[in-house]
């Protein structure tokens, strides 16, 4: 039998332009986040989904490397920031790729912190999180994953 394949560039072109609100049971994405422009010539992007987080590195034109962790898998979490950026670095429970993000609004820092550390705990409790409004949900794991300092 022949079976038709999904291209690379399909599949990229799939996780880089999809819609917030997905069905038949794929996840959701709750957030995206870019590099700022001017501190790296080819910004980086970071995609959390209900499930997964993907880092999608761009090294030149065209050139593109995906990285992604299940949440399942993710170990820990640390955030770091100056007065304006800030870095997230998400390493994994099976030691294998690690997302690294320099250059990072510092605002966003502690939101990808918040939604990753969220989605961990969600996922080693085995809860389901699956409201019909994509904002109530994005906010319950924001306020799951928070540390009040």
């Amino acid at each position: 039998m022949r079976y038709p394949t999904q291209s690379e560039l399909w599949r990229l072109d799939h996780i880089l332009h999809a819609k917030p609100l997905v069905t038949n049971g794929q996840s959701k994405i709750l957030g995206r986040f870019r590099q700022v422009f001017p501190l790296t010539l080819f910004p980086d992007q970071l995609i959390i989904e209900e499930l997964r987080i993907i880092h999608v590195q761009n090294d030149g034109p065209w050139l593109n490397r995906v990285n992604s962790i299940m949440a399942t898998d993710i170990a820990c979490v640390n955030a770091s920031s100056g007065p304006f950026f800030g870095r997230v670095h998400v390493q994994s429970l099976t030691g294998g790729p690690e997302i690294f993000v320099e250059h990072l609004t510092r605002s966003n820092v502690y939101k990808i912190r918040s939604l990753v550390e969220g989605i961990a705990l969600a996922s080693r409790e085995g809860l389901t999180i699956g409201y019909s409004n994509l904002e109530t949900e994005r906010q319950n794991l924001i306020q799951a994953g928070s540390i009040a300092i």
